[in-house]
């Protein structure tokens, strides 16, 4: 059962014993209860690393002719899982592999600067100018990400588009949890991790308002992350078709660490 911020706050302040409230912004104990609970949804996704925080997204772009292969990281997102691109002469989109730095720079190093369908992107970061080679003649197959921020593709389609589109592209992956200090703000959980969440706000708001551990709530907790960590390992368990090996299709890896300078 999804439970608000309000919700979890005054189960919390009923524990403690406190004067009860109708929203967080009441009196100053129910705000201290209120940051326990925003504390403890952070320290929760961040342990858990909890599967509803990845969702899918497009990358912005950069609209600069001038930077044709240049787009953007939006807000919020962590890390990407994989990044595609769509292709209007075969109707589909396809995946554009997310090659690390070095790897990146000696692949578009090899294009032949004397081919009417390469040019350079000048990239400026730190003061310092950086060139790129790419290609202008076919929809991006490979990409670079640099600062957690920039990402650089191999190519684009100049017959099709002016510069690489946000609209073209489809990536997934890893988001920053967002927590509003806000009476009906309900936390991005699963119902087995609400109780999970009540337990570790409860926990902190016990020790910094009472300076007492809840013996209970410990308990709970442990439990419960036991719990969450066992049925991770089960839900990203391939099934037995997926472990079987597959020649037919070629296979790469689309999850690639950031990189920065």
């Amino acid at each position: 059962m999804k439970r608000t911020v309000l919700d979890y706050s005054q189960s919390i302040a009923s524990a403690l014993g406190s004067d009860e409230f109708n929203s967080i912004s009441d009196t100053p104990e129910s705000l201290q209860i209120a940051e326990c609970v925003k504390t403890s949804f952070y320290n929760l996704a961040s342990r858990a690393n909890l599967p509803e925080q990845k969702k899918p997204f497009q990358l912005d772009a950069s609209t600069d002719i001038l930077e044709p292969i240049l787009m953007f990281v939006p807000d919020g997102v962590k890390s990407i899982d994989w990044i595609k691109y769509f292709d209007s002469t075969v109707d589909t989109y396809n995946y554009v592999t997310i090659l690390p730095m070095q790897q990146f720079v000696d692949y578009v190093n090899g294009y032949n600067v004397t081919d009417p369908n390469v040019d350079t992107l000048n990239f400026t970061v730190n003061s310092e100018i950086f060139k790129f080679n790419y290609k202008n003649n076919f929809t991006p197959r490979y990409c670079t990400v640099v600062s957690n921020f920039y990402v650089i593709f191999d190519s684009y389609n100049a017959v099709v588009d002016d510069t690489l589109q946000s609209t073209n592209t489809m990536c997934y992956g890893l988001f920053s949890p967002v927590f509003l200090m806000e009476d009906t703000f309900i936390p991005d959980l699963d119902d087995h991790q609400v109780a999970l969440l009540l337990n570790e706000a409860k926990s902190l708001a016990f020790f910094e308002l009472k300076q007492m551990p809840h013996t209970k709530a410990e308990q709970e907790i442990k439990r419960q992350m036991t719990s969450l960590q066992r049925d991770k390992s089960v839900d990203n368990k391939p099934s037995y078709f997926n472990q079987l090996p597959d020649f037919g299709r070629r296979t790469a890896s689309f999850r690639a660490p950031w990189f920065k300078w």
